[in-house]
């Protein structure tokens, strides 16, 4: 495979000898920058845009410096994640094993981790994919101050832009405020959100910048009592559910208990422990996809963080409560509306260690305590995400070992994955996918079953490719007995700076594939091979 070259523009800095250093240089002295000060002298940054520090709840936080503060790790968000991308649209899978580790990026102070809003979906379709209802984009207002009862944050990040194009990036909650926001470069950007509380940014042009931004948002969406409210105050806040999961998804109301007899807040409760109890199972589920494999999600209780996610949404739409599946590249969650705040809830399912990139001394962002019991030795996603449970068979809550209940899967550096994250790269979508199917990378501890080695045949639409534009790729992967169908394919691209994962996709029952998957930004430019392999499934081994 070729990338095409570019031509690139330099600048250049020339070094001018500079007539006061004629007797020799002036001598500085460096002092640190004292956010106590800060906040006593009330000072700002030197736009006047921010507060140079703020106090939280989660301890006294600095407005982002420059040059940035960590600059060995420059993820960027954008690029080719727009409304409309393939990455717009979610498909459940069915590899319902833990992955060990994940890479996690996380821009904000304090630190969010694991929940970073990267990708919101409040409706499914007629294929029972997850999709935004109203994906149409509007303004969104940057000013103002912060409210009572809000969340102070900052955010440090990159940002591909594409010209006059909305770029997704990340935000830290429902219902995020931002109040003030700057490009460096300084850039002309308008901020716009769709239906599910999803963030873009137009530029003028296709460049990289560095995006700071002030923000707040809700305290009570990060944990607080879901009031006792009814469904007719709900429902106009409701998707609908399309006629073709209606009938299962009622089946599995009746199953669990659950019906509208119940106060949404009482069935919320029992709908929360039922999907909290979930644990991965290297059993994968029989049925690929649709309501089948709905269907034995829930009554099996096997799945990692976006199966759990994934399930619970049609259920609790089923029933006639607000949802949202939220996800980003290491963890997915959920979202349920009162009809007046929206409430993250954190179902569990994360990775077993968390490779997370954060500001320098950016303190954890302390949340108001979880209003719904957690099953004995499930991990929350917040656990498995701080140092004390990033190591697998650590404690878990209330100081049981973990069983691996929670888990994570796969995805890429702008979530393309749901939680389940490959390695982390600069530009949004590095997943391949199926109709807008995630699908997880290679889990470093599973095992592939021990029959005949698969053959991946790999074909692409074309030779030459630009960086973060999408590349056709099709195949199939098959051995000795035949299709291996539902086997995970992992695409990478090998070249001087070694190999890089861009996407996984899944195959189907004729063990064939047919998807894209996009070229990351950062990539030199040069000539690449390209390679597709896979871990096997139940039926195939491994490919060699």
């Amino acid at each position: 495979m070729k990338i095409r070259r570019f031509g690139l523009w330099l600048c250049l800095l020339l070094a001018v000898p500079a007539a006061g250093f004629a007797d020799g240089p002036v001598l500085h002295e460096f002092i640190e920058a004292d956010a106590a000060e800060d906040l006593e002298l009330g000072t700002t940054t030197p736009d006047g845009r921010m507060p140079a520090a703020a106090r939280t709840p989660s301890g006294v936080i600095s407005a982002p410096g420059f040059p940035s503060q960590n600059p060995q790790r420059q993820v960027a968000y954008g690029g080719s994640a727009t409304p409309d991308s393939i990455d717009a649209t979610y498909r459940i899978d069915r590899d319902t094993t833990r992955p060990e580790s994940v890479e996690y990026d996380d821009p904000f102070t304090p630190a969010v981790a694991p929940f970073k809003r990267l990708y919101a979906f409040d409706a499914v379709d007629r294929e029972l994919e997850l999709v935004v209802l109203d994906k149409s984009t509007r303004r969104v207002p940057v000013g103002g101050t912060l409210g009572e009862g809000e969340d102070h944050f900052f955010g440090d990040l990159f940002v591909d832009l594409a010209a006059k194009t909305p770029v997704r990036i990340p935000s830290v909650g429902p219902g995020t405020r931002v109040l003030a926001m700057r490009a460096e470069p300084p850039t002309e950007l308008e901020l716009v959100g769709d239906g599910a509380e999803n963030l873009f940014v137009i530029g003028p042009e296709r460049r990289r910048v560095r995006l700071i931004l002030e923000l707040a948002a809700p305290r009570a969406a990060f944990g607080s009592e879901f009031p006792q409210v009814s469904y007719e105050q709900l429902a106009p806040k409701l998707s609908p559910l399309p006629s073709a999961a209606r009938a299962v998804v009622a089946e599995m109301l009746v199953e669990l208990g659950v019906s509208r007899a119940m106060p949404p807040a009482a069935a919320l409760h029992r709908l929360v422990a039922h999907f909290r109890s979930f644990a991965p199972s290297e059993e994968l589920p029989q049925a690929a996809s649709g309501p089948g494999l709905y269907r034995e999600l829930v009554l099996s209780k096997k799945g990692v963080c976006r199966h759990r996610a994934y399930a619970f949404v049609l259920t609790a739409l089923g029933l006639g409560l607000p949802a949202r599946f939220v996800r980003n590249e290491a963890h997915a969650w959920v979202e349920v509306s009162d009809g007046r705040l929206w409430h993250r809830i954190d179902l569990g399912g994360a990775a077993g260690n968390f490779d997370i990139g954060t500001r320098p001394g950016a303190p954890p962002h302390q949340a108001p305590p979880d209003p719904f019991p957690w099953p004995e030795g499930a991990d929350s996603g917040v656990e498995s995400a701080s140092p004390a449970g990033n190591a697998p068979g650590g404690p878990g809550r209330n100081g049981a070992p973990s069983n691996g209940s929670g888990a994570t899967g796969s995805g890429d550096a702008n979530g393309n994955g749901n939680g389940d994250p490959s390695s982390l790269q600069p530009s949004p979508q590095f997943s391949g996918t199926q109709s807008g199917a995630a699908m997880p990378p290679p889990a470093s501890g599973s095992k592939a079953p021990e029959t005949e080695a698969a053959r991946v045949e790999l074909s692409l639409e074309r030779e030459d490719v630009r960086r973060g534009m999408p590349l056709r790729v099709t195949g199939r992967v098959s051995n000795g007995a035949g299709a291996c169908a539902q086997a995970r394919v992992d695409l990478s691209v090998n070249g001087p700076n070694g190999e890089i994962l861009i996407g996984s996709l899944p195959t189907d029952a004729d063990g064939r594939y047919d998807s894209r998957v996009t070229i990351p930004f950062d990539i030199d430019v040069g000539d690449y091979t390209i390679r597709a392999s896979t871990p096997g499934t139940a039926s195939c081994g491994a490919s060699e």
